[in-house]
Protein backbone atom coordinates (compact mmCIF):
# COMPACT_ATOMS: atom_id res chain seq x y z
CA UNK A 1 0.00 0.00 0.00
CA UNK A 2 1.65 3.12 -0.85
CA UNK A 3 1.69 5.87 1.77
CA UNK A 4 1.22 10.00 0.68
CA UNK A 5 1.77 13.05 2.74
CA UNK A 6 -0.20 16.28 2.01
CA UNK A 7 1.57 19.38 2.32
CA UNK A 8 -1.11 22.15 3.94
CA UNK A 9 -0.35 25.46 2.99
CA UNK A 10 -2.85 27.65 4.94
CA UNK A 11 -1.04 30.64 4.19
CA UNK A 12 -2.57 30.87 1.23
CA UNK A 13 -5.83 31.44 2.22
CA UNK A 14 -6.57 35.51 2.04
CA UNK A 15 -10.51 35.58 2.19
CA UNK A 16 -10.89 32.87 5.23
CA UNK A 17 -9.99 33.39 8.25
CA UNK A 18 -8.55 29.95 10.19
CA UNK A 19 -8.77 29.12 13.97
CA UNK A 20 -7.45 25.70 15.57
CA UNK A 21 -8.19 25.03 18.90
CA UNK A 22 -8.26 21.60 20.63
CA UNK A 23 -8.79 19.54 16.98
CA UNK A 24 -11.88 22.45 16.63
CA UNK A 25 -11.27 24.32 13.48
CA UNK A 26 -13.51 27.48 12.68
CA UNK A 27 -13.35 28.76 9.16
CA UNK A 28 -14.80 32.47 8.68
CA UNK A 29 -16.41 33.90 6.02
CA UNK A 30 -14.05 37.74 5.75
CA UNK A 31 -16.05 40.15 3.55
CA UNK A 32 -17.03 42.37 6.24
CA UNK A 33 -17.20 45.54 4.29
CA UNK A 34 -19.72 43.18 2.12
CA UNK A 35 -21.35 41.10 4.67
CA UNK A 36 -18.97 38.57 3.80
CA UNK A 37 -20.08 38.29 0.27
CA UNK A 38 -18.29 35.44 -2.07
CA UNK A 39 -15.84 37.30 -4.68
CA UNK A 40 -13.86 35.65 -7.05
CA UNK A 41 -11.04 35.04 -4.38
CA UNK A 42 -13.05 33.31 -2.04
CA UNK A 43 -14.81 31.12 -4.41
CA UNK A 44 -11.36 29.94 -5.38
CA UNK A 45 -10.63 29.56 -2.23
CA UNK A 46 -13.72 27.02 -0.88
CA UNK A 47 -12.93 24.73 -3.55
CA UNK A 48 -9.47 24.14 -2.00
CA UNK A 49 -10.45 24.40 2.08
CA UNK A 50 -12.50 21.08 2.21
CA UNK A 51 -9.74 19.01 0.59
CA UNK A 52 -7.36 20.37 3.42
CA UNK A 53 -9.39 19.90 6.30
CA UNK A 54 -9.78 16.49 5.25
CA UNK A 55 -6.29 15.39 5.10
CA UNK A 56 -5.39 17.45 8.35
CA UNK A 57 -5.07 15.15 11.24
CA UNK A 58 -5.20 17.70 13.77
CA UNK A 59 -8.50 18.71 12.31
CA UNK A 60 -10.77 16.41 14.41
CA UNK A 61 -14.16 18.92 13.39
CA UNK A 62 -15.30 22.11 11.54
CA UNK A 63 -17.02 25.13 12.63
CA UNK A 64 -17.79 27.34 9.61
CA UNK A 65 -18.73 31.05 10.09
CA UNK A 66 -19.11 34.73 9.46
CA UNK A 67 -17.30 37.82 10.15
CA UNK A 68 -18.93 40.29 12.22
CA UNK A 69 -22.47 40.12 12.25
CA UNK A 70 -23.08 38.09 8.98
CA UNK A 71 -22.95 34.74 7.89
CA UNK A 72 -22.67 35.54 3.97
CA UNK A 73 -24.88 37.77 1.87
CA UNK A 74 -23.98 35.49 -1.50
CA UNK A 75 -22.12 36.02 -4.45
CA UNK A 76 -21.15 39.71 -4.59
CA UNK A 77 -23.83 41.22 -7.26
CA UNK A 78 -22.07 44.71 -7.33
CA UNK A 79 -18.89 42.45 -8.78
CA UNK A 80 -21.45 39.97 -11.23
CA UNK A 81 -22.78 43.61 -12.40
CA UNK A 82 -19.08 44.44 -13.48
CA UNK A 83 -19.03 41.08 -15.05
CA UNK A 84 -21.97 41.29 -17.37
CA UNK A 85 -20.93 44.37 -18.73
CA UNK A 86 -17.06 42.84 -20.24
CA UNK A 87 -16.55 40.57 -23.29
CA UNK A 88 -16.41 37.08 -21.87
CA UNK A 89 -12.56 35.70 -21.93
CA UNK A 90 -12.54 32.69 -24.11
CA UNK A 91 -12.29 29.31 -22.62
CA UNK A 92 -12.62 25.89 -23.84
CA UNK A 93 -15.06 25.47 -20.55
CA UNK A 94 -17.08 27.26 -18.28
CA UNK A 95 -15.18 27.74 -14.85
CA UNK A 96 -18.17 28.40 -13.41
CA UNK A 97 -19.83 24.82 -13.66
CA UNK A 98 -16.40 23.48 -11.71
CA UNK A 99 -16.30 25.95 -9.31
CA UNK A 100 -19.78 25.06 -8.03
CA UNK A 101 -19.41 21.28 -8.58
CA UNK A 102 -16.00 21.04 -6.34
CA UNK A 103 -17.48 23.62 -3.70
CA UNK A 104 -20.27 21.63 -2.81
CA UNK A 105 -18.72 18.06 -3.55
CA UNK A 106 -15.79 18.85 -1.39
CA UNK A 107 -18.02 19.89 1.90
CA UNK A 108 -19.96 16.54 1.05
CA UNK A 109 -17.35 13.93 0.59
CA UNK A 110 -14.98 15.75 3.76
CA UNK A 111 -15.38 13.30 6.32
CA UNK A 112 -15.13 15.43 8.98
CA UNK A 113 -18.32 16.95 10.98
CA UNK A 114 -18.88 20.16 9.84
CA UNK A 115 -20.71 22.78 11.65
CA UNK A 116 -22.51 25.76 10.52
CA UNK A 117 -22.81 28.65 12.47
CA UNK A 118 -25.33 31.73 11.30
CA UNK A 119 -25.88 35.01 12.41
CA UNK A 120 -27.80 37.90 10.41
CA UNK A 121 -27.88 37.04 6.86
CA UNK A 122 -27.57 33.88 4.77
CA UNK A 123 -28.50 34.61 1.20
CA UNK A 124 -27.62 32.73 -2.32
CA UNK A 125 -24.44 31.11 -2.13
CA UNK A 126 -23.78 31.73 1.44
CA UNK A 127 -26.95 29.71 2.38
CA UNK A 128 -25.73 27.13 -0.23
CA UNK A 129 -23.02 26.53 2.07
CA UNK A 130 -24.73 27.05 4.89
CA UNK A 131 -26.96 23.74 4.22
CA UNK A 132 -23.76 22.12 2.89
CA UNK A 133 -23.00 21.61 6.22
CA UNK A 134 -23.62 18.72 8.51
CA UNK A 135 -26.09 20.95 10.77
CA UNK A 136 -27.06 24.14 10.53
CA UNK A 137 -27.61 26.55 13.67
CA UNK A 138 -29.29 29.95 13.44
CA UNK A 139 -28.97 33.09 15.85
CA UNK A 140 -32.67 34.52 16.71
CA UNK A 141 -33.37 37.06 14.09
CA UNK A 142 -30.73 35.37 10.79
CA UNK A 143 -32.81 35.85 7.63
CA UNK A 144 -31.89 33.31 5.14
CA UNK A 145 -32.80 33.17 1.31
CA UNK A 146 -32.09 31.48 -1.47
CA UNK A 147 -31.89 34.85 -4.42
CA UNK A 148 -30.77 33.22 -7.57
CA UNK A 149 -34.21 34.28 -8.94
CA UNK A 150 -34.30 37.69 -8.05
CA UNK A 151 -31.06 38.25 -10.00
CA UNK A 152 -32.29 36.04 -13.15
CA UNK A 153 -30.54 32.74 -12.21
CA UNK A 154 -31.25 29.14 -11.49
CA UNK A 155 -30.42 28.21 -8.15
CA UNK A 156 -27.73 26.27 -9.96
CA UNK A 157 -25.06 25.99 -6.93
CA UNK A 158 -26.96 23.53 -4.92
CA UNK A 159 -30.41 24.55 -4.17
CA UNK A 160 -31.77 21.69 -6.11
CA UNK A 161 -29.93 19.02 -4.53
CA UNK A 162 -29.86 20.38 -0.79
CA UNK A 163 -33.53 22.16 -0.09
CA UNK A 164 -36.12 18.48 -1.16
CA UNK A 165 -34.56 16.36 1.36
CA UNK A 166 -35.13 18.88 4.18
CA UNK A 167 -38.01 20.75 3.31
CA UNK A 168 -40.24 18.79 0.61
CA UNK A 169 -40.50 19.39 -3.16
CA UNK A 170 -43.23 21.79 -2.25
CA UNK A 171 -41.96 24.13 0.00
CA UNK A 172 -38.60 23.48 -1.97
CA UNK A 173 -40.46 25.04 -5.15
CA UNK A 174 -42.29 28.12 -3.02
CA UNK A 175 -38.67 29.56 -1.96
CA UNK A 176 -36.55 28.36 -5.10
CA UNK A 177 -38.88 30.14 -7.48
CA UNK A 178 -39.61 32.76 -5.40
CA UNK A 179 -36.68 34.37 -3.98
CA UNK A 180 -38.65 35.32 -0.77
CA UNK A 181 -36.12 35.11 2.50
CA UNK A 182 -37.57 33.76 5.77
CA UNK A 183 -36.32 34.17 9.27
CA UNK A 184 -34.45 31.63 11.61
CA UNK A 185 -37.38 30.45 13.61
CA UNK A 186 -39.50 29.54 10.48
CA UNK A 187 -36.24 27.79 8.57
CA UNK A 188 -35.86 25.46 12.08
CA UNK A 189 -40.04 24.76 12.00
CA UNK A 190 -40.24 23.62 8.32
CA UNK A 191 -37.09 21.89 8.51
CA UNK A 192 -34.41 23.56 6.95
CA UNK A 193 -31.94 24.18 9.86
CA UNK A 194 -31.33 22.21 13.04
CA UNK A 195 -32.02 25.30 15.64
CA UNK A 196 -33.02 28.83 15.75
CA UNK A 197 -31.12 30.12 19.23
CA UNK A 198 -30.81 33.10 20.76
CA UNK A 199 -28.15 34.95 19.54
CA UNK A 200 -26.38 34.84 22.76
CA UNK A 201 -26.67 31.33 23.37
CA UNK A 202 -25.32 30.27 19.71
CA UNK A 203 -21.11 29.99 20.34
CA UNK A 204 -21.85 27.99 23.62
CA UNK A 205 -24.46 25.37 21.66
CA UNK A 206 -22.42 25.06 18.70
CA UNK A 207 -19.00 24.60 21.12
CA UNK A 208 -20.41 22.02 23.13
CA UNK A 209 -22.08 20.35 20.17
CA UNK A 210 -18.45 20.28 18.02
CA UNK A 211 -16.79 18.84 21.78
CA UNK A 212 -19.77 15.96 21.75
CA UNK A 213 -18.75 15.16 18.19
CA UNK A 214 -15.00 15.23 18.74
CA UNK A 215 -15.78 12.95 22.00
CA UNK A 216 -17.28 10.47 19.69
CA UNK A 217 -15.51 6.70 17.81
CA UNK A 218 -14.14 9.69 14.63
CA UNK A 219 -14.37 6.65 12.48
CA UNK A 220 -18.42 6.06 12.94
CA UNK A 221 -19.04 9.44 12.89
CA UNK A 222 -17.18 10.02 10.03
CA UNK A 223 -18.77 7.15 7.57
CA UNK A 224 -22.28 7.75 9.06
CA UNK A 225 -21.95 11.03 7.38
CA UNK A 226 -20.74 9.91 4.65
CA UNK A 227 -23.10 7.20 4.39
CA UNK A 228 -25.65 9.31 4.56
CA UNK A 229 -24.16 12.06 2.17
CA UNK A 230 -24.20 9.03 -0.51
CA UNK A 231 -28.01 8.95 -0.30
CA UNK A 232 -28.49 12.95 -0.76
CA UNK A 233 -26.10 12.26 -3.78
CA UNK A 234 -27.70 9.24 -5.29
CA UNK A 235 -31.25 10.92 -5.16
CA UNK A 236 -30.88 14.84 -5.67
CA UNK A 237 -27.55 14.82 -8.07
CA UNK A 238 -29.07 14.88 -11.26
CA UNK A 239 -31.21 17.38 -10.64
CA UNK A 240 -28.25 19.35 -9.33
CA UNK A 241 -26.44 18.68 -12.42
CA UNK A 242 -29.68 19.80 -14.06
CA UNK A 243 -29.53 23.13 -12.32
CA UNK A 244 -26.02 23.62 -12.80
CA UNK A 245 -26.38 23.58 -16.32
CA UNK A 246 -29.63 26.27 -16.34
CA UNK A 247 -27.60 28.37 -14.31
CA UNK A 248 -24.88 28.80 -16.70
CA UNK A 249 -27.68 29.32 -19.70
CA UNK A 250 -29.12 31.58 -17.84
CA UNK A 251 -26.22 34.05 -17.13
CA UNK A 252 -25.73 34.52 -20.66
CA UNK A 253 -29.29 36.11 -20.58
CA UNK A 254 -30.06 40.36 -20.62
CA UNK A 255 -32.04 39.93 -17.80
CA UNK A 256 -29.21 38.40 -15.36
CA UNK A 257 -27.36 42.34 -16.67
CA UNK A 258 -30.46 44.31 -15.82
CA UNK A 259 -31.50 42.48 -12.47
CA UNK A 260 -27.67 43.01 -11.17
CA UNK A 261 -27.70 46.78 -12.01
CA UNK A 262 -30.96 47.19 -10.62
CA UNK A 263 -29.93 45.46 -7.92
CA UNK A 264 -26.57 47.77 -7.66
CA UNK A 265 -28.98 50.81 -8.56
CA UNK A 266 -31.56 50.38 -5.73
CA UNK A 267 -34.15 50.19 -8.40
CA UNK A 268 -36.96 47.18 -9.49
CA UNK A 269 -35.72 45.69 -12.47
CA UNK A 270 -37.95 45.41 -16.03
CA UNK A 271 -37.69 41.70 -17.12
CA UNK A 272 -38.13 41.18 -20.96
CA UNK A 273 -37.35 37.27 -20.79
CA UNK A 274 -34.41 37.12 -22.92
Amino acid sequence: MFSTTHEIDYARYKQLKLSLEDGIMTVTLSNPGKRNAINAESCEELCHIWDDLHLDPNVEVIILTGEGDSFCSGADVAALADATQTEPRKSLTNPSSRLARKQLMSMLDCEKPIIAKVRGVAYGLGLTLALACDMVFAADGTRLCDSHVKVGLVAGDGGVLLWPLAVGIHRAKEYLMTGEPMTADVAERIGLINRALPGDKLDAHVLALAKKLQALPPHAVSYTKHALNQVLKQVAQPGFETSLGYEIYTMGMKDVAEATRAFVEKRKGKFTGT
